[in-house]
């Protein structure tokens, strides 16, 4: 069995339609771990690990945000939501640091998911071009237009 316990919540959510790399987010650690936060100001970027406590379905296999166009994949081919374990994952700018609380963009996480980890991003996180499916790029492009 697997027990985790949040060490806070997004107290500030990207709301619906809103442009996650402009908005800003606001974590807020809890009491107890908020001591951690000490010298993270020092990174630009942080991995933020949440869970996404309001996906109520699995799907192993989909079309990316249901569109007609675009191909089945199985879930972990994805990003997207109903996954076995709903579990996020964002790379987002550290914009502050003001304990108890951390300020960034391109958090895509809702307002009031808990909060499982955050770690900070380094050069040693850098992947250079990496390989994608054709269907993902035609994705992004559309989200462009």
């Amino acid at each position: 069995m697997i027990s985790l316990r949040p060490i806070g919540y997004v107290e500030a959510g990207l709301p619906p339609g809103a442009n996650r790399k402009t908005f800003t987010s606001i974590v807020r650690v809890l009491d107890e771990y908020s001591e951690g936060l000490m010298g993270l100001e020092e990174y630009s970027h942080v991995f933020v690990i949440w869970y996404m406590d309001r996906v109520n379905e699995v799907r192993l296999r989909l079309r990316p945000r249901n569109r007609p166009d675009m191909p089945e994949v199985g879930i972990f081919a994805t990003r997207f939501p109903p996954r076995p374990n709903p579990i996020g994952l964002t790379v987002a700018e550290l914009i502050a640091v003001k304990p108890p609380r951390i300020f960034v963009k391109n958090l895509d996480a809702w307002t009031g998911s808990p909060v499982l980890d955050i770690k900070p991003y380094d050069h040693l996180d850098v992947v250079e071009r990496p390989r994608v499916p054709e269907w993902l790029v035609k994705f992004l492009k559309s989200r462009e237009a």
